[in-house]
């Protein structure tokens, strides 16, 4: 082979390349423009099913809120509706409506974690199902999700049956303990992107990290083993990705770049409670 075919060989050798180098770069975009679609497909269809849910989800804080506080997702009729439900409870015949809204509400919010967990879907895709929305009745979710609180409720003794309904729903979800734990994860990780969004109270922030000076390693290490449960070794980084992030809703330490500054804390708290006092 003379000097010209080599030369000539070598520039179709490097255009060949370069061409396979692009197709290849196409591809990837190609991949990661389809990622995004389905995860954007996916947000729809979630903000649509919570959407028509509402109903349900209105069920299932009325249980687990008294009968007679303020903050309810539904409205006057609906509630007196309820509270004849709860009084016309058979004890010993399961709550059929509580228990369908449960299942609905529960198996939706588990369904979407499920997606988070796996990398399918974004927190932040989560966040913008939910908003505040689901955050700002997170107690009384909370008080179904994890039978450790009380049976009183802001000085308010429950009512006997409508605790009977509610113990109903908390059996539900013990025996369900997939459907409970990943519940309970979405919430912790909903909190920590409002969190890190200043989409909360400055006094909600700072009372919900003060519990988790003592609960916020056990919520990050059920989001790390729920992960890795669902994964396997090959999502070691996505269960850890997990794991830190919940750290935004936590007080920032010195080992830690994300969380929460006392001083930014406290001036936000400051300024909130100036606009409170202007009106």
């Amino acid at each position: 082979m003379n000097l010209s075919n080599y030369i000539n060989s070598s520039i179709i050798t490097a255009i060949a390349t370069g061409l396979l180098v692009i197709v290849g770069l196409a591809q990837v975009f190609v991949l990661i423009a389809q990622k995004k679609q389905t995860r954007l497909e996916l947000v729809i269809e979630y903000r649509k099913r919570w959407q028509e849910y509402r109903r349900y989800w209105g069920k299932v804080i009325f249980i687990g809120r008294n009968q007679e506080e303020y903050y309810q997702v539904i409205d006057e009729d609906v509630h007196k509706i309820l509270k004849n439900l709860v009084d016309a409870t058979q004890l010993e015949k399961p709550t059929i409506w509580a228990n369908e809204s449960i299942q609905i509400v529960c198996g939706l919010l588990s369904e979407i974690c499920y997606q988070v967990l796996q990398g399918q879907l974004y927190v932040s895709d989560a966040y913008s199902i939910f908003g505040t929305e689901l955050l700002r009745h997170g107690k009384p979710l909370r008080i179904l999700l994890d039978t450790k609180y009380n049976e009183t409720l802001n000085g308010y003794e429950l009512d006997y049956k409508h605790s009977r309904v509610r113990k109903e729903l908390q059996d539900w979800l013990i025996y369900h303990d997939g459907i409970r734990r990943r519940c309970l994860i979405l919430i912790d990780l909903l909190w920590a992107e409002a969190v890190r969004l200043e989409d909360l109270p400055p006094f909600d922030i700072k009372s919900a990290a003060n519990a988790k000076l003592k609960t916020g390693k056990l919520n990050k290490l059920r989001a790390f083993n729920e992960t890795y449960r669902l994964n396997g070794i090959k999502s070691i980084n996505l269960a850890l990705k997990m794991y830190f992030f919940l750290n935004n809703s936590e007080y920032k330490k010195y080992y830690n770049r994300k969380g929460i500054n006392k001083k930014q804390l406290e001036k936000l708290e400051s300024n909130w409670t100036n606009r409170l006092l202007r009106k």
